[in-house]
């Protein structure tokens, strides 16, 4: 396992404490790495005990784990009050955890339904709601979640797990309303095509989803989770994107674009 978007001799999140949930690999686990590197302590949060152990061995001492199904509030709740209690408060949220079960939605499991919208929708709802009260004590609070291309166009096989995401963009424009009284920002990444192990299992389930993926976009290739995690840690940065909130921005390679175009 390797996550590394490069050392930050700046410091810029020096003295900050995140919280980053579905962080043992993928975008999520770049995300913290990108974090540790710019010398804020992270939370890392995700089911797997073992996984998460390996993620956080792998960052160093700023970074400890705590594992637990994101769609619990008591994993929202433990993962916060760790960080207040071993760090002395929380600056950053980033909710990474995602679901994605491959199917048509007509012959889409209901079990398989439940569980996206648990883990999708319940499960940043539970998280934000947890931080919230930490995060509007600092200066420069953030959060961040990552979305999916899915959320904006359709991609058949795939229905119930875009609708999940199109919802969570809603979500987002309302929190950044709902939480800048308190001067939190809130916003959101649009991936496209990322190679990461809910893309390859969902490439395993839909025969050419790889192949259409990279061919639907303009730069025809595509993106390693390290590429992602670089737009989220300037939305986490006050000092970068301190007028930036309610927003989703999209990291596709140019998927809509030249979707609409055609």
């Amino acid at each position: 396992m390797t996550a590394q978007t490069g050392e930050d001799p700046g410091g810029r999140f020096a003295g900050r404490t995140a919280v980053v949930a579905g962080a043992s690999e993928g975008i999520g686990l770049a995300v913290a790495a990108g974090l540790v590197a710019g010398g804020a302590n992270v939370v890392l949060v995700a089911r797997r005990e073992d996984v998460l152990a390996e993620a956080a061995a792998e960052l160093g001492p700023a970074a400890s784990g705590i594992a637990g199904d994101v769609a619990d509030e008591k994993t929202a709740a433990r993962a916060v009050a760790h960080a207040v209690d071993t760090h002395g408060g929380l600056d950053l949220l980033h909710f990474n955890a995602g679901t994605l079960l491959p199917g048509d939605i007509a012959g889409q499991p209901l079990d398989h339904v439940d569980r996206m919208i648990a883990v999708n929708l319940r499960g940043p709802i539970t998280f934000v709601r947890a931080a919230a009260p930490e995060l509007a004590k600092r200066p420069g609070a953030a959060v961040t979640l990552t979305s999916s291309a899915t959320g904006r166009l359709p991609v058949p096989g795939l229905g119930v797990y875009g609708a999940t995401k199109a919802a969570l963009h809603y979500l987002v424009s309302t929190w950044a309303i709902e939480l800048a009284p308190s001067g939190i920002r809130v916003n959101a990444l649009c991936p496209g095509g990322t190679y990461t192990p809910s893309m390859y299992e969902a490439a395993k389930a839909i025969p050419g989803l790889e192949e259409a993926t990279i061919a639907t976009n303009l730069v025809k290739r595509m993106a390693s989770p390290e590429e992602i995690a670089r737009p989220a840690l300037t939305l986490l940065d006050s000092a970068e994107s301190g007028y930036v909130t309610g927003a989703v921005w999209d990291v596709d390679g140019g998927y809509q674009r030249d979707r609409s175009a055609g």
